[in-house]
């Protein structure tokens, strides 16, 4: 409980400094949706694939191999590759595609009725270059880190399903010579909402603000997400799968 703690106040703090000194230079409302799987192929192995959409936005597509440590905080280790496509900016027609290489850690742990979920996450990002609309056959190149905290309380406890609230923040820095003094916020992304939660599967509805740096220091633009997430577990390693 004390590492919980200490988390929420850094999360609090953070997010509080990133609040009070922004300047808003563009807003915008978007609709989120994602889907999530994790597949079970041993009892320590899964593989792990994610689908995001955020229509005039971007898409990604994520896939990695996970081991998961057999201890009290459910540990798990994840390597992957990412592709994204981000659509193209105002005035030109080329969509930016970008390659990233990633690996996570993740670990979470309760309290009576909340769940306290942490994620770690590297990202070496291949960013494809655009000139006079034209997509070149070359990539910047910088790195991103990134910490999510999420905050579940369930209301109930069922077999069949249980209903929670949820609350989450995530925190990306960029980092590379590329970007400015080699390290710099990226975004900030805090999220509230509810969900619904199967043996198999996770609907979760919420509303996320967005906070994305601008070219000029302390500026961002915010983007107003309606985030619909739906998380859906598989287990081959059973004969009769419930889930199929």
């Amino acid at each position: 409980m004390k590492l919980c703690k200490i988390s929420i106040l850094a999360v609090f703090l953070i997010t509080s400094q990133i609040v009070f000194s922004q300047k808003i230079t563009d807003e915008k409302r978007q609709i989120w949706v994602g889907y999530i799987t994790q597949t079970k192929i041993s009892k320590p192995i899964s593989i792990w694939n994610d689908f995001h959409w955020v229509p005039e936005s971007f898409f990604i597509a994520r896939t990695g191999l996970t081991y998961h440590f057999d201890n009290k905080l459910k540990t798990t280790t994840t390597l992957g590759y990412a592709h994204a496509w981000f659509y193209p900016s105002e005035g030109n027609d080329t969509y930016r595609p970008e390659h990233r290489i990633f690996g996570q850690t993740t670990f979470s742990h309760k309290k009576k009725s909340f769940n306290f979920f942490h994620r770690i996450r590297y990202e070496a990002r291949f960013r494809g270059v655009i000139v006079d609309d034209f997509l070149q056959n070359e990539f910047n190149f910088n790195y991103r880190f990134r910490y999510l905290f999420q905050s579940r309380y369930f209301f109930t406890k069922d077999k069949t399903g249980n209903w929670f609230a949820v609350a989450s923040d995530e925190i990306l820095f960029n980092a590379g010579h590329e970007i400015k003094n080699n390290f710099r916020l990226d975004q900030n992304r805090i999220s509230l909402g509810f969900g619904y939660q199967t043996k198999n599967m996770t609907f979760q509805l919420a509303y996320m603000n967005q906070l994305i740096e601008s070219n000029t220091e302390f500026s961002f633009r915010m983007n107003h997400n309606l985030q619909l997430l739906v998380f859906h577990n598989f287990d081959l390693t059973k004969k009769n799968n419930p889930t199929e």
